[in-house]
């Protein structure tokens, strides 16, 4: 009887804590750039320039810390200087980022929320994170359109 409830344990903690393991190694995000594709993995990601934005969002309440990759370093990974995102979620919903976004806020691609990687539970592997803290005057229904989770796909738009 114990063993069949240590099996069960085993098998449990593989389901809720294996995830993150096999996420690491397949594709999370794809960029379409024109005729180009640039494809990462969470370790791509989690490899690349951090940084680090600390908010609150209607959906987190108190002061979150969020570390990803900024929107220009993105940019900067697929040989651009300029461009509008169009973000697509794993459900297809998706928002435009407009360049002038990029310039202001620099909005973040998190995949750590609190020092953790974001699971699809969590609204990971990645969440659009503006830092509306430091723009307290402009926290709108815009911005938080804005802010899509569970992205996959990044079209870039010149």
């Amino acid at each position: 009887m114990v063993i069949q409830y240590l099996s069960y344990a085993v098998i449990s903690i593989t389901i809720l804590f294996g995830g993150n393991a096999y996420s690491a190694e397949r594709v999370v995000l794809s960029i379409v750039n024109g005729a180009q594709m640039h494809h990462f993995t969470l370790k791509d990601l989690d490899s690349l320039p951090r940084s680090k934005i600390i908010t609150t969002t209607p959906w987190t309440g108190e002061n979150t810390v969020f570390e990803g990759i900024s929107a220009k370093t993105l940019l900067e990974q697929i040989g651009e200087s300029k461009g509008s995102f169009k973000v697509t979620a794993l459900n297809n919903y998706w928002a435009m980022i407009p360049s002038n976004d990029i310039d202001k806020y620099n909005p973040l691609f998190a995949i750590r929320k609190d020092d953790q990687l974001m699971s699809v539970r969590d609204k990971g592997p990645i969440w659009v994170i503006y830092p509306l803290s430091d723009f307290k005057e402009e926290k709108n229904e815009v911005l938080h359109s804005r802010m899509v989770w569970q992205v996959n796909k990044i079209d870039i738009e010149k």
